[in-house]
């Protein structure tokens, strides 16, 4: 949350000629219902339920550039079905950076409370360090963040042992 997953997404996605796909996105368009809806009219149980489901549907699809939200990858079945046949890419964001990003309101569940917003980060990092790839992404452009993680790719592809930037 706040890393830009959606501007880098779609920013790297035009750049690998590939679609680019919002899991919240998806998720709103196929319930009906906004995430804060979903958050509180179901709990967080049932988002994350959704959340394993769209990563199954997105894991079919060919070239394609995914933002899965900031809990996606801590569920080991929805981390799975991300990384199946995919490179991950954890887009790290020191915690300032992340709370003066993000808006102080009800349009996302879990941002309205900043010490809540420590714990998730600190509680998630380690599924977070599972991901393929590692770009810091907290004093940079989109646009540098997605030369990185194209320059990423390409060693990854190369076979570099180095996979963090």
């Amino acid at each position: 949350m706040g890393a830009g997953k959606t501007e880098v997404g779609r920013r790297l996605a035009e750049r690998l000629g590939y679609r680019f796909e919002d899991m919240d996105q998806r998720i709103e368009g196929r319930t009906g219902c906004t995430i804060a809806a979903l958050f509180e009219e179901r709990g967080e149980q049932a988002f994350r339920e959704e959340e394993q489901r769209e990563a199954a549907a997105l894991a079919s699809l060919d070239r394609r550039v995914v933002a899965a939200g900031g809990g996606a990858f801590v569920s080991p079945r929805t981390r799975a079905l991300l990384q199946e046949g995919a490179l991950t890419v954890w887009l790290q964001c020191d915690l300032e950076t992340l709370l003066r990003r993000i808006p102080d309101d009800s349009a996302r569940p879990l941002a309205g409370n900043r010490a809540i917003m420590r714990a998730l980060l600190a509680e998630r990092e380690p599924s977070y360090r599972q991901a393929d790839l590692a770009v810091d992404a907290s004093g940079a452009t989109p646009q540098e963040v997605v030369d990185r993680i194209v320059d990423l790719i390409e060693g990854h592809a190369a076979g570099k042992k180095s996979i963090e930037r």
